[in-house]
């Protein structure tokens, strides 16, 4: 019954394509009620029924202090299916903005009597989610910025500023240094193929957007993220950040291991990790260590490997999970530190060079010029 609550689940993830809903897809299952938005909800849920309120009276009050529409419909329909009767997990099932996992932890909750601890589980494991997902955007946002920013002002540079000193050089008619004629040719390359270049850019981006959910472009996606030179290994570790504390979280609501890769499986929209945990699935039902498993993939390092089969013999696999979930997100915060201290200089000194190079090219002639003159 899990299994196939869990593939409805997924179908109903799929119908979604706003944008935001792709972003968030990892995270955050539905668009109306976002990972941070969950986050609190929890949280305050959890703070209210530790006060003594019962879950009804807790709903009503958060939905009076919710602002926005769609957020108050959702607790609404939360309410309306539970004055009816239904249990807090089967009105959340009846929803289609709570993932499975989501679920599942409250079902397992209110039978084991445990509702206010896992709803602060719940909302551990959206925090840190946000965190993962924040920590992926500072790894990648500042170098597309300036990569984005030089493109721009390097295409303003070309596209302007050169054919307007190259007008004035043609009546000069003398030969221009070499310098000179490489901008000036790639000026006129600009002028004629720029506006080509840009809507077949646009056109590849539609196409690939269109594609987001194509198995060829996400295990492309996936490769491209994983080869980049200094941010590859970082994203890495993201993935298996959120992995690890996925699992920690999972084993702790006391699921199944085969249930919990089976959720996990549509919680991680990571086409490696997906491809590794349905193999595993299968290996683990044929008698392998969850260890032996996940070393089929590549993407599992030793020491990774070596924590899980420690926390299996050990029968703390939940809680060896939630401490390479700790070791990773501290690795990934040092290392984006540091990167992000040594990047952006070197950055900016790129962009100054290529500026540099192209006033040089253009004033280079009145230097010579003003030399064969006498000055």
């Amino acid at each position: 019954m899990g299994i196939k609550l869990a593939r409805k689940e997924k179908k109903k993830e799929e119908s979604s394509s706003s944008f935001w809903a792709f972003m968030n897809k990892d995270i955050s299952f539905g668009g109306a009620f976002s990972a941070k938005r969950k986050q609190a909800f929890y949280e305050e849920l959890a703070l209210l029924l530790r006060a003594g309120l019962d879950l009804q009276t807790a709903l009503e009050l958060l939905k009076e202090n919710l602002k926005k529409k769609k957020e108050q419909e959702i607790l609404g329909r939360l309410l309306e299916e539970i004055i009816s009767g239904a249990r807090f997990f089967e009105a959340m099932q009846r929803l289609s903005v709570f993932s499975t996992y989501e679920c599942y932890s409250i079902q397992i909750a209110e039978e084991s009597g445990q509702l206010q601890a896992v709803l602060k589980d719940l909302a551990a494991f959206f925090r840190k989610s946000l965190k993962y997902r924040q920590q992926l955007i500072s790894a990648l946002s500042y170098p597309i910025f300036v990569m984005s920013f030089s493109f721009l002002a390097l295409f303003f540079l070309l596209r302007y500023l050169v054919p307007m000193f190259s007008g004035i050089y043609e009546r000069f008619g003398s030969e221009l240094p070499y310098l000179t004629r490489l901008v000036v040719q790639a000026s006129d390359y600009s002028s004629r193929y720029g506006g080509y270049v840009l809507l077949l850019l646009l056109g590849l981006i539609i196409f690939l957007y269109s594609q987001k959910k194509a198995v060829w472009w996400r295990k492309w996606r996936a490769n491209i993220l994983l080869f980049l030179p200094i941010f590859g290994p970082i994203i890495k570790r993201i993935y298996l950040a959120r992995f690890a504390q996925s699992m920690a979280l999972l084993l702790g609501a006391r699921l199944p291991l085969l249930q919990a890769m089976d959720l996990l499986d549509q919680m991680i929209d990571f086409y490696p990790l997906e491809l590794v945990l349905k193999s595993a699935s299968q290996k683990v039902l044929q008698g392998d260590t969850l260890a032996e498993a996940l070393g089929k993939g590549t993407i599992f390092n030793n020491q990774f490997l070596a924590l899980i089969r420690v926390g299996e013999e050990a029968g703390q696999l939940g809680p060896m999970f939630g401490r390479l979930a700790e070791q990773y997100n501290e690795e990934i915060e040092q290392r984006t530190a540091i990167i992000g201290s040594l990047l952006e200089p070197v950055l900016i000194v790129a962009l100054g060079f290529m500026v540099a190079v192209i006033l040089v090219a253009m004033y280079l002639p009145l230097f010579q010029l003003s030399t064969s003159i006498g000055f």
